[in-house]
């Protein structure tokens, strides 16, 4: 797509935004139920979309992509009104008989940029909370989950006006083709590296964004953790997705006691879920390309591998894989993995941790396995990321009532639930004063008395 023909939607965009027909709360929602009703219609051909991409199962595809969005959309659906309601406020004695107010008003112009990992949810989440709060977006899907971004076409199309939503498909040249152009929010997830290129063309004219990026993850297994649960948690959430997730642990410090014991839980929680052959088990999804792939074999050809290492080049699936004896700086230590490896290290006591974790940019997410209810709040205390887990992994990306985003290089910004229609959202502040009387303190001349007056009012 020209550079001219993007010109051309955005002005049709900015045209349907000036209308004003999006600040109607009974149009948000009926676009929203009309959704829903195409995606749930849609589900076999998403179904497929995704298992050709990434080689997602049924129930993975559904319970880690469709499902999220069809709940997300109900409950903006459900929440809208209370969310977009005018909101008073205490105001001080020193602007009597004023009264404040909160209106939230929509941004504008929204561009979102999706990921390849999660190609429909990744896309459609952030565009829920743009239509709730009542802009007009631009969808950039990703060009390598290219079945997916066809059906996230054809669903936008089925239900959007194309001058309120529309879509483009293409890749790194029209992205910056699109990131050269004036918006009023960007919301991007992707890499850090990427992050930081849609970070500088949006400081061009003053845009501001939101950055879903990613980091290396660790997780941390005491040894008083419950191992046989961590093992399974800790397996299940590394390779959802062949371990391509932004929220997957990407390293595991265990406590030296506990090593072996925990390896042997591990690598039997592998063979309980994908038998002992996972590149040939039809719930195990593959790796997006070959590019991908080949990056993943370079990591961990230096490194001893406890279990798995092996990949089929032809289907890009890579085999769920352990590494032992690895240490802080290592070469795998040093970029996000992004697939099916878990480096694992030991440690003697947390402190260590706490200072290796310290010395790392800000992750995404930070998990501890552990009983002790001290040793749980001082993980937390002393480690900072965007979000964490007790005792769990992944899960509290599905929790609507939480915020869900990143912190340093790990990206800004929050969403889901309200925080979606927050993010897309302008909180404008008004105050609004009666007419019947006017009080004189305010206008000159002064007199000494009003300046004690105005001391003890703003004391």
């Amino acid at each position: 797509m020209t550079n001219n023909q993007l010109i051309t939607i955005t002005e049709k965009q900015q045209h349907f935004f000036n209308s004003h027909q999006t600040l109607d709360l009974n149009f948000r929602k009926s676009k929203l139920r009309q959704l829903k009703r195409v995606i749930l219609e849609s589900e076999k051909e998403i179904l497929d979309a995704l298992n050709s991409d990434l080689g997602k199962c049924k129930f993975e595809a559904f319970s880690s992509e469709i499902g999220w969005v069809i709940h997300e959309i109900t409950f903006h659906v459900k929440n809208l009104k209370k969310w977009a309601r005018r909101k008073k406020v205490n105001t001080s004695l020193i602007v009597f008989p004023s009264s404040g107010y909160i209106y939230n008003q929509p941004l504008g112009k929204i561009l979102i940029i999706g990921p390849f990992n999660y190609p429909f949810m990744l896309v459609f989440m952030p565009l829920i909370g743009a239509v709730s709060a009542g802009n007009v977006v631009l969808v950039k899907p990703s060009e390598f989950a290219s079945h997916t971004s066809a059906v996230i076409a054809k669903i936008i199309e089925a239900v959007f006006n194309p001058a309120h939503v529309s879509v483009v498909q293409g890749g790194l040249e029209t992205s910056q083709e699109l990131l050269n152009l004036r918006w009023d929010k960007i919301f991007f997830t992707g890499s850090t590296r990427v992050g930081k290129i849609v970070m500088q063309a949006a400081a061009r004219n003053l845009t501001p964004v939101v950055l879903e990026l990613g980091g290396k993850n660790p997780v941390v297994v005491d040894r008083d953790a419950n191992l046989k649960i961590a093992a399974r948690r800790i397996i299940w959430g590394k390779l959802l997705n062949a371990g391509q997730t932004c929220v997957a642990p990407d390293y595991l410090f265990v406590h030296e006691e506990v090593k072996e014991e925990l390896l042997v839980l591990m690598k039997e929680a592998i063979q309980q879920f994908f038998t002992e052959n996972a590149e040939e088990n039809t719930d195990y999804p593959k790796i997006i390309n070959d590019t991908a792939v080949l990056r993943l074999k370079g990591l961990i050809a230096e490194s001893n591998v406890y279990c798995g290492g092996t990949v089929n080049q032809k289907t890009k699936h890579f085999a769920p894989t352990i590494l032992t004896d690895v240490t802080v700086e290592s070469e795998i230590m040093k970029e996000e993995i992004f697939g099916p490896v878990l480096p694992v290290l030991t440690f003697k006591n947390t402190d260590e941790v706490f200072d290796f974790i310290q010395s790392r940019e800000k992750p995404l997410s930070i998990y501890y396995f552990g009983e002790d209810r001290k040793k749980q709040r001082e993980f937390l205390n002393k480690t900072y990321s965007g979000n964490a887990g007790i005792n769990e992994v992944v899960l509290q990306f599905v929790i609507m009532n939480l915020p869900f985003g990143g912190v340093g290089y790990s990206g800004m910004g929050a969403y889901h639930g309200k925080r979606s229609f927050d993010i897309f959202s302008h909180e404008k502040s008004v105050i609004k004063t009666t007419t019947k009387f006017d009080f004189p303190l305010r206008y000159p001349p002064y007199k000494k008395s009003i300046l004690q007056l105005i001391r003890f009012l703003l004391k």
